[in-house]
């Protein structure tokens, strides 16, 4: 039971007619503008029991009410919408051969479609077959590659120079967007002459055809704001750039490149790829080989030194007789040169010798190959020209303080004035050659006596006898 909150009194007395509730000890107002919300009926004219009141959702505006003469029930034109929907979402779902599911799923996005006014503008029945298609386009677009792969399905190709436009367009390059947009279309064209476009996607392609197409016009754009239009990994773009980058136009000037059409191609990416691997790998196999030879040669090696220690015991004195000398170092030599030519490892490092002298003829001259980088140093005139505009723009004052000098130097030769420059005095280089060095110690104690007398007392002649024998 409910009590005064001033008073504390549970006297308390509703009025009906105001819709107040007040307390009859203090007149303090306990409730006011009562609605009441429990469920009450009535009775119809036929004696049914109706429910008095109406339902409100939480997705509507207003209370459903009979409609005029009782002849039918005007509906929202939202309710109309969901209920139009339904229907045919329904009929599509039965003839697509759906199950219940995937249409009331489908009725459920349709009606978060109209809440969010998405239908307005759109025809209701494309909304209605991407309610019924919605679906992670990734799974779809795995699943789809893989039947392509196993049926050998061969697709068109989608051409990158119907996105270039569109690219071109959001990157923002004002007048010059058709400029930049012609050339990317023809570095597009390029890259498919040189199998650069086969079995990759057109997105990647754009990228770099615009990321190249801008700097030939003078624009910077980063890799950063060509990956955010384009959609794609700055790790795709760099590779494409890499990949051009060793192609025969990727080493043309600007102007040679939109006047010059080259008609030979370069070899595919995947197949220079291919080719680097097996030269890695025969390169892997030349190292091992080498380090079995190295190994053989060191056990040659060992042998050969053991051969000589024994010879060595042969040239003692510890037998007096001569002959017997003699025959003993025949006889001992002839077993160990049978020993030695008998020995396993010597005849594999004879065998490994012989491989290498075979192979040996078939080394290549690298002497005659050109070197990329030093030909990419070398400037071509264009490139000079530009290279000394730059350097005139960045050092302009310079330039225009020593013209300045030299016409006041001029005009003062004019009128007379004539300047001395001073000379600077040049030094003679204090080597071996120009200096008197002396020749023995008497000459460097008289040259040091010379320079600084330590007293009037000594005797300095003496030093000339000094070392006399």
């Amino acid at each position: 039971m409910s009590t005064c909150l001033s008073c504390g009194s549970s006297n308390l007395e509703a009025d009906s007619s105001s819709g107040i509730t007040y307390c009859i000890s203090c007149g303090n107002v306990i409730e006011e503008n009562v609605i009441v919300s429990e469920i009450t009926f009535g009775e119809a004219s036929s004696g049914a029991a109706i429910v008095q009141g109406s339902f409100i959702g939480a997705d509507q505006s207003h209370a459903r009410t009979n409609g005029p003469y009782r002849r039918q029930n005007s509906l929202e034109s939202r309710e109309q919408t969901i209920a139009n929907g339904r229907r045919r979402i329904n009929a599509l779902a039965a003839a697509l051969h759906l199950s219940e599911r995937h249409s009331e799923t489908a009725v459920r996005y349709f009606t978060l479609a109209v809440t969010h006014n998405f239908i307005q503008g759109r025809r209701s029945q494309y909304v209605i077959a991407s309610c019924l298609y919605i679906i992670n386009v990734f799974t779809l677009g795995s699943t789809f590659l893989k039947l392509v792969q196993v049926l050998h399905i061969t697709l068109p190709f989608a051409d990158p120079s119907l996105y270039i436009t569109r690219f071109a367009a959001l990157l923002e390059f004002g007048a010059e967007t058709h400029k930049v947009a012609t050339d990317a279309i023809r570095l597009v064209q390029r890259m498919n002459r040189d199998w650069m476009q086969t079995g990759r996607r057109p997105a990647g392609i754009c990228g770099a055809c615009l990321l190249i197409a801008a700097r030939m016009n003078n624009f910077r754009r980063s890799v950063e704001e060509v990956v955010h239009v384009v959609k794609v990994g700055d790790l795709t773009i760099k590779r494409r750039l890499e990949e051009f980058k060793t192609t025969a136009s990727g080493d043309l000037t600007v102007q040679d490149f939109r006047t010059i059409w080259l008609e030979q191609t370069h070899d595919p990416p995947s197949y220079i790829q291919g080719r680097k691997k097996e030269r890695r790998q025969r390169d892997i196999g030349a190292m091992d080989f080498l380090n079995n030879k190295e190994q053989d040669t060191d056990i040659l090696d060992e042998s050969t030194v053991k051969y000589h220690n024994k010879k060595k015991i042969l040239s003692l004195g510890l037998v007096e007789t001569d002959d017997f000398v003699t025959e003993l170092n025949d006889n001992f030599l002839k077993g160990e040169v049978e020993s030695v030519l008998e020995d396993r490892d010597v005849q594999r490092m004879s065998m490994a010798v012989q491989e290498t002298k075979k192979t040996g003829k078939y080394c290549e001259t690298l002497s005659d190959i050109d070197d990329d980088e030093i030909n990419q140093i070398i400037l071509s005139e264009s490139e000079v020209l530009a290279k000394t505009q730059v350097w005139m723009e960045l050092n302009r004052e310079y330039l225009a303080a020593q013209e300045a000098k030299r016409l006041k130097l001029e005009s003062d030769l004019k009128a007379g004035i004539n300047r001395q420059i001073k000379k600077r005095k040049k030094h003679k280089s204090r080597d071996s050659s120009t200096l008197n060095l002396p020749s023995n110690p008497v000459e460097s104690a008289k040259k040091m006596l010379q320079q600084r007398t330590f007293s009037k007392k000594i005797n300095y002649e003496a030093l000339n006898y000094l070392f006399e024998e």
